[in-house]
């Protein structure tokens, strides 16, 4: 083989490889872009979890806050029950002490 032709068929080869590399690259770019669009999707299945989640929260919070009102409103209610029994308490021991004597 003269060095001419031993030449072209190297640059030929090197042209071939380069071919194949950017097939490789091609379909490596579609993996690529294949794994992208499944996370898209698994990302989109998330957040529509966690807007259930974000609603459950807000209507257990607003519930807890309408709880926390009853039970304010229960021991207030109280706290003037034993006022008034121990106003009753007090004036029955007077009474007591009047009949006693």
């Amino acid at each position: 083989m003269e060095p001419a032709d031993l030449t072209v068929r190297i640059l030929q080869d090197i042209r071939e490889d380069i071919r194949g590399l950017r097939d490789d690259q091609k379909s490596f770019a579609h993996e690529v872009v294949a794994r992208f669009e499944a996370m898209d999707a698994r990302l989109g299945t998330m957040d529509g979890r966690f807007e259930t989640i974000e609603t459950s929260l807000r209507d257990l919070t607003q519930q807890l806050v309408i709880l926390g009102r009853g039970v304010k409103v229960a021991i207030e209610a109280r706290t003037k029950s034993e006022e008034r029994l121990d106003d009753h308490e007090r004036r029955l021991a007077e009474l007591e002490k009047r009949l006693a004597t």
